[in-house]
């Protein structure tokens, strides 16, 4: 990625901008450092977005047992649990919070 053209749009002082590319990728450049990165900066993620990513990026996955139990294993470890691991509930726990906030915010501007 190059120096990005003009200006993007930046909604927090963090120094990131988001910007498209010619072939209409949005990527994201910080003018301080000199550096532009296709992912989405952490510092640009609102609550939900770090949940996700950090959900994504976990070694733990959630699978479903014939019964319907919900269970854990971590691909790293090789370890299998019937208890959510704390990283996944953690996770879990700011996306809720926030789609709890977000309804109520909505629910707040139409009344």
């Amino acid at each position: 990625l190059g120096r990005a053209p003009g200006q993007g749009r930046c909604s927090m002082n963090h120094g990131w901008t988001e910007h498209k590319s010619p072939d209409g990728r949005t990527y994201y450049y910080h003018k301080e450092r000199g550096v532009s990165a296709w992912e989405k900066p952490p510092e640009m993620m609102n609550a939900a977005q770090l949940s996700a990513a950090a959900i994504s990026t976990s070694a733990w996955k959630e699978y479903t047992a014939a019964s319907g139990k919900k269970y854990y294993f971590n691909s790293a470890t090789r370890t299998t649990q019937w208890s959510m691991p704390p990283e996944l509930k953690a996770a879990a726990d700011a996306a809720a919070a926030l789609a709890a906030a977000t309804a109520a915010k909505a629910a707040e501007s139409a009344a």
